[in-house]
Parts: structure tokens; sequence; C-alpha cells
């Protein structure tokens, strides 16, 4: 067997350390870790990044849930406006108005419901506009805007003060 290195420190008062205050803490050798990477162990560091061996700081992002949720909402949003806009049943200023967001006000809704109807998008029958939402994108409904139109409309969610000025203008949410 071998003789170990530690029996030839045996008696020796710092074991082959230097000076006994050395071994103390991690100042001896720079700090513990990867500190001072870019302040005194640089070098060393863009050598060990040169052959791969080395990153600095964090690396990645994991997006949180609701984000992620809202983010392909959005993304399936704007596909399926830019296909109804390339086949022409879109034009230009009402293509702008849906993509803004993810919901949709009623007062957009008021603004566009004409545009929808000529585009084949939302139907009229008498004095009742009739929209599907859920077929251009949206989920949401909310309340901020004037209503003068008699609008039914299909969605998925709608805030009660949309639901209000809906039924207030004689039209209503399915």
């Amino acid at each position: 067997m071998p003789k170990l290195k530690v029996k030839k420190f045996r008696g020796s008062r710092t074991c082959g350390g230097g000076s006994h205050k050395k071994r103390r803490g991690a100042g001896h050798r720079g700090g513990r870790g990867n500190a001072g990477v870019h302040k005194h162990k640089y070098l060393k560091f863009i050598k060990l990044e040169k052959l791969g061996l080395y990153e600095f700081g964090k690396h990645g992002f994991t997006r949180p849930k609701t984000v992620k949720g809202e983010f392909n909402q959005k993304k399936a949003l704007i596909s399926n406006l830019r296909e109804l806009k390339e086949s022409g049943k879109l034009d230009e200023r009402t293509y702008r108005i849906l993509k803004s967001k993810i919901e949709i006000n009623v007062g957009d809704l008021n603004a566009i419901i004409e545009n929808l109807t000529k585009l084949g998008l939302a139907e009229k029958r008498e004095e009742t506009f009739i929209v599907d939402l859920t077929q251009l994108g949206y989920s949401k409904l909310l309340g901020s805007g004037v209503i003068d139109k008699p609008i039914q409309v299909r969605v998925g969610k709608a805030t009660q003060k949309a639901v209000e000025k809906l039924k207030a203008a004689g039209g209503g949410v399915v």
C-alpha cells in the first residue's frame, strides 16, 4: 500500500499550508466559488470561458403560467385576425382595432359592428346585430365605452357592466 502524503506532514505545524493564518477562511483563495470572477480571478475565467467550461451569470428564463396563457391567447387571436385580413374579410382599420387587445370593449364593438356585418363576420336580423366574438378569437367582453345599437354577443366571459350596457341598448350576451 502506498504511503499517504499526510504522514509526511505529521508533526509539522501547518501541514504544508504555508502560514497558519492562510487556512482560516476563504480569504486565502480569493473567495468561495466563483467570487471575484470579474475582478481578481478574471483572466482564469476568460480562459475557461473560451474552452466552454464556464458561463457567467444566470441563464434561461421560465415564463409564469398566467403570462404564458395570455401570450398564447394573443398569438392565436392575431393569427386568426391575420387570416381573416388576408382572405379579404377584414379591412385595415377594423384589423387594427381588433388586434390591439385580447379583450374587446363594448364601445369598440359598437364602433366596428357595421363594418363586421359588411365583411360577413356579423349578421343583422331586423334591428339587432348578432356577432360571435369567440369566432374572432376574443375571450372576454369589457364594459368601457358607449353603446347605442342593439347587439347580441356570443362570448366566453363578459363583465357585469358590459352585460348591463348591452341589455340597456336592447341586446344581450350569450
